[in-house]
């Protein structure tokens, strides 16, 4: 080979050693740059301050940000020389690329339901329907009205946990659940902790939420059905309470009250267990009654009871068998007194029908007015609002214990008596069960339909009355088939478990009860020997003058008085 030859061979040696050179150095690094897109222009080290660079702030130009684009690497390829995966690994592979693949990156979390507070369900529906609204005219004889402006929802004292007891408890006959059973009867124990060392201090003892407290507690054995209507775990200590807070109490709307509901609850005690102790506690009804007429009317079922315990005292307490209707046997004196103190009680109910309209016309603008007897079903077009249809059948209730009281227990009373005083039962039962649709809301004060969320207050105040005329001897067949028909709504449509069921045996067992079994043998023995009598007393007027309805003349012969 030439000298020249070798030379340009050697050239062109050197020229691709020195190319492949320039491409090794060259070659990618490994490292992207992160700097701002005019650091990277420049090529100069960024100091990747966000959101723009000192660097270019000092070079007096504007950054211009970063980019957001992402680099991958491509994974280096496995040698073909590895042993392949068996096939258990390889199939276990396969559905994890699978699963990857069918996979959706993009779906929306969506976020879990919040869980249900049972109680705050349970405080929304005992709130909404066993509490009355705020009454604007100061009308006292609501049902709880105060609780909402008593109750403080950040704190666990006596009156929170009775009132998550009983709101429990409602809310477990309305939704069903057993953690509403469970939680109810758990803070009714707590509650029943919490009232006894309330009771115990002498500051505590009187405030308006114990008596609040003791209330929803009695209330809670209404809705459950469990001792139905008998308060008398808490009776002598509610009794206590209220005498002690004397009549200071009377001086605010909600002392008012709760005195109004611990009195209803106190006389149906004293009714149940025939004991009239507790029912005027530290004589307020009696005392005040004489200026105020809705104080007055609640003190006649006070006198009512007294009356009845009275004419019962006369006979022997262990017979269960009434006093025979005729007798040879001198009437006392004290019993003669005790009879006249009857009639003039009726007397009172007579002049309290006529007191309180024009009472309710000058203290209560815009509430129906009360009428008198059998006069609540021709009411129409004007009728009723709530509270005083509830205030208008708990006061014929007192009527209708007052009048079977004296048939059963006044001898020698002439049978037209009997029947005259058998018309004025049927008139005061047509009065209660006239004014439940204005109670329950059925009906508006204006006669015309309607309807309100708190129909529980109501059933709460005027369950024990319609189980009295429902279990009343000379309740006929329509009024017993009406009051029923009401107490089937209050149980299994209100939830008060106490207005039916096999749990009414504190009024199936009462001296009342049998009372009522013994009037319907003599009413029915009645029919048989006189009914002509019968027959021409019952197609009478209804209307009949009160003066002769009160008259104790309706006695066969003159009271033979001994002394």
């Amino acid at each position: 080979m030439s000298t020249e030859l070798r030379g340009t061979a050697r050239y062109e040696l050197l020229s691709l050693i020195c190319v492949i050179n320039k491409v090794a150095i060259m070659v990618f690094p490994g490292r992207f740059s992160t700097g701002c897109l005019r650091c990277r222009q420049r090529k100069v080290k960024c100091d990747e301050t966000k959101p723009g660079c000192r660097r270019c702030s000092i070079y007096g130009k504007p950054c211009t940000g970063y980019t957001d684009q992402f680099h991958f690497r491509h994974t280096r390829v496995k040698s073909e020389s590895a042993a392949p995966p068996s096939p258990p690994v390889r199939q276990a592979q396969q559905l994890r690329r699978q699963s990857y693949e069918y996979q959706p990156h993009d779906v929306a979390v969506v976020p879990r339901a919040p869980e249900v507070s049972y109680e705050h369900a349970s405080l929304c529906y005992f709130v909404s329907r066993f509490v009355s609204p705020d009454p604007a005219d100061g009308f006292p004889a609501g049902h709880l009205s105060f609780l909402p402006g008593i109750y403080d929802n950040t704190k666990h004292g006596l009156l929170e946990t009775a009132t998550l007891s009983v709101a429990q408890m409602a809310a477990y006959n309305k939704f069903g659940g057993d953690k509403f059973k469970v939680q109810s009867y758990q803070n009714y124990g707590k509650a029943i902790r919490l009232l006894q060392d309330a009771v115990q201090s002498e500051d505590q003892a009187t405030d308006d939420k114990v008596i609040a407290a003791i209330l929803l507690l009695c209330t809670l054995k209404d809705i459950n059905g469990e001792e139905a209507g008998d308060p008398s775990a808490h009776a002598p200590g509610l009794f206590y309470l209220i005498e002690k807070r004397g009549h200071q109490q009377m001086a605010t709307s909600r002392g008012t009250e709760l005195f109004f509901l611990a009195l209803i609850r106190l006389q149906v005690y004293a009714f149940l267990h025939e004991d009239d102790a507790y029912v005027d506690p530290g004589a307020i009804t009696t005392m005040w009654g004489v200026f105020d007429p809705l104080l007055r009317a609640m003190s006649f079922m006070s006198k009512t009871l007294s009356l009845r315990h009275k004419l019962m005292s006369f006979y022997d307490p262990s017979n269960t068998a009434l006093p025979p209707s005729t007798s040879d046997t001198p009437i006392q004196p004290d019993h003669a007194s005790v009879i006249q103190g009857c009639f003039e009680a009726l007397d009172d109910f007579h002049a309290w029908d006529t007191e309180a309209a024009a009472y309710w016309q000058s203290m209560f603008e815009g509430r129906g007015v009360p009428t008198a007897l059998g006069q609540a079903a021709s009411r129409a077009p004007q009728g009723y609002d709530v509270e005083t249809a509830c205030t208008i059948i708990l006061i014929r209730s007192a009527r209708l214990i007052l009048l079977m009281s004296m048939i059963a227990y006044i001898p020698d009373m002439a049978d037209w008596g009997t029947l005259v005083l058998e018309q004025e039962v049927d008139m005061t039962i047509n009065d209660i069960l006239a004014c439940v649709p204005y109670a329950l809301g059925d009906v508006r004060p204006d006669g015309q339909p309607g309807s309100v969320q708190h129909d529980g207050a109501a059933a709460i105040m005027i369950h024990q009355s319609i189980r009295l005329v429902a279990s009343c001897a000379y309740a006929s067949s329509d009024q017993l088939e009406k009051a029923n028909e009401i107490l089937s709504r209050l149980n299994a449509g209100i939830g008060i478990r106490a207005a039916v069921g096999v749990r009414n045996e504190d009024l199936n067992h009462t001296r009342w009860a049998r009372e009522q079994d013994e009037l319907r043998a003599r009413k029915a023995a009645r029919w048989i020997t006189s009914p002509s009598l019968v027959g021409e007393i019952e197609e009478s007027p209804t209307t009949e003058s009160p003066d002769i309805l009160y008259s104790p003349l309706v006695f066969e012969e003159p009271w033979e008085v001994t002394g």
